[in-house]
């Protein structure tokens, strides 16, 4: 009885294992091809994000306010024409 379950236990173990190497190895691929993405094309991104770097930080100064965070739910659902759900 313990020798099987002791086997059991190794076999889950192996299969995760497995798993996690599969799933690591997919993830380094993914960050790889990434990596190449922003080699290519990462003087354009860095020009980008110049340029959008102020407009985000005047975004997020508008939108910390609590007033204007509890608002945009509202806007949203006049915006789409959805009423408020009748309880």
């Amino acid at each position: 009885m313990l020798i099987t379950r002791t086997w059991r236990a190794y076999r889950g173990a192996w299969r995760r294992a497995a798993e996690l190497s599969t799933y690591i190895d997919e993830q380094a691929t993914e960050l790889d091809r990434l990596a190449g993405l922003l080699n290519e094309h990462g003087f354009e991104l860095e020009h980008t994000a110049a340029d959008l770097a102020p407009k985000l930080q005047l975004m997020s100064a508008f939108l910390s306010r609590p007033l204007v965070a509890a608002t945009i739910p509202w806007l949203i659902r006049r915006t789409l024409g959805r009423p408020y759900r009748r309880r």
